[in-house]
């Protein structure tokens, strides 16, 4: 039985190399002359603590290391009391001198399942009914499962003075049941920091 994977190969090798974080696009106030912010307030928009926790820590610490100082909000507001008295909350920041705050948010999310059939056979190859039959049969019975979810963040940086949005970013990660979440927030991280950085926001 003479049957080949070439494209079954080729199509799960694709459904891979799109899996990881990419930056969208970046946008900049064209009002904003000030150069470098000095002190960073991180607010991850998540009720799971957990989660708001890990990013803005990562945020945190990848900004210390562009010598730009900067705050975890978690310890200090709750994001109901940020949503209940905005005023309260931006008082609280500028007395722990935050000059902007960055907002990270979840824009949008997309799951997906898809099955990939083995047995891509050169059918008008097979020389008789039984190999044509025992391809059939193998395309039948072997399928690859493929999970997929997607998710975009917004992350945003705003005057704390004017309340004005002066920088965001938009970035698409793709993880799959294999996908380590954990190292991915890092890459998210690391990618807004790069970008925060070519923008000329931090050193």
């Amino acid at each position: 039985m003479r049957i080949r994977l070439p494209a079954v190969s080729l199509l799960l090798l694709l459904l891979c190399s799109c899996v990881g974080t990419s930056l969208k696009q970046t946008w900049k106030s064209p009002d904003y002359h000030k150069g470098h912010v000095e002190k960073v307030a991180a607010i991850a928009v998540d009720d799971r603590g957990e989660l708001r926790r890990g990013f803005e820590n990562r945020f945190i610490s990848q900004l210390k290391k562009h010598r730009t100082d900067a705050m975890v909000t978690y310890d200090l507001l709750s994001l109901a009391e940020i949503k209940a008295n905005k005023n309260a909350a931006a008082e609280q920041l500028r007395s722990a001198s935050a000059d902007t705050v960055l907002v990270i948010r979840l824009v949008s999310t997309g799951t997906s399942y898809s099955d990939t059939r083995l047995g891509g056979a050169t059918w008008n190859a097979l020389d008789s009914w039984y190999d044509y039959y025992s391809a059939a049969f193998l395309n039948m019975g072997t399928t690859y499962g493929s999970y997929r979810q997607s998710a975009w963040l917004e992350t945003s940086l705003f005057d704390l003075k004017t309340e004005k949005r002066i920088w965001s970013a938009l970035t698409d990660t793709v993880v799959t049941d294999t996908t380590d979440r954990v190292a991915e927030m890092d890459k998210v991280v690391t990618k807004v920091i790069s970008a925060m950085e070519k923008d000329h926001l931090i050193p």
